[in-house]
């Protein structure tokens, strides 16, 4: 269901930019060289999907108290989840840049922006197609957890899917929700995202 304040989009730019994040990300994922990759596609698919449009979501955030809420509210459910884990038996694979933070420090807050143009992009789009908001913020979380299946990978598709849905899936959600929340800003789910992998990758250095 489209509102006053969904994001106009044309199909053929919501498939062109997708496919330019699906390269993006996959780069990002394959190359430790093409770490700009899904920072680049999602520029260009944010042009595309979105034209004139396109600088709608790059408003002033509001209400940024729903930042630090949405960081801690992170951990908590990531500690919860954690143990679940651990108690179900599941070895799930660690994060591939666990112990590199000095050396993609620099590089982090493009990739992060690259993974917001995704998440948001995937709502975005949906929403413009029709779809409800809660449907569009559940699909993103979903799509974007799938994708991280090949980073996560820990040779069981049961424990992968359950690590990216619980973890990555429901990290997404969080920082849909602080987008909505701070007035439909990518700069808050970016300052949210930004703060959440400094603090879990200083914690694991």
């Amino acid at each position: 269901m489209k509102t006053t304040d969904t994001m106009q989009s044309s199909t053929a730019g919501l498939i062109m930019g997708a496919l330019l994040m699906l390269v993006g990300f996959w780069g990002l994922l394959s190359f430790s060289w093409l770490w700009w990759g899904l920072f680049a596609g999602g520029v260009l698919a944010w042009a595309l999907a979105f034209g004139k449009n396109s600088l709608a979501a790059f408003r002033v955030p509001r209400k940024l108290w729903t930042i630090p809420i949405a960081v801690i509210s992170y951990f908590v459910v990531g500690i919860l989840i954690g143990l679940l884990s651990n108690f179900l038996g599941f070895h799930w694979a660690a994060n591939p840049a666990n112990g590199h933070l000095n050396a993609i420090i620099f590089m982090l807050p493009f990739m992060l922006m690259g993974e917001e143009l995704l998440g948001i992009g995937i709502l975005e789009g949906a929403q413009s197609k029709g779809l409800s908001l809660s449907t569009s913020t559940l699909l993103s979380a979903l799509i974007f957890g799938l994708l991280h299946i090949p980073a996560y990978w820990d040779g069981s598709w049961f424990s992968t899917l359950a690590h990216v849905l619980l973890l990555q899936g429901v990290a997404r959600l969080i920082l849909n929700i602080v987008y909505l929340k701070t007035g439909k800003s990518i700069w808050g789910s970016w300052i949210a995202h930004v703060l959440i992998d400094l603090i879990a990758l200083s914690v694991a250095m």
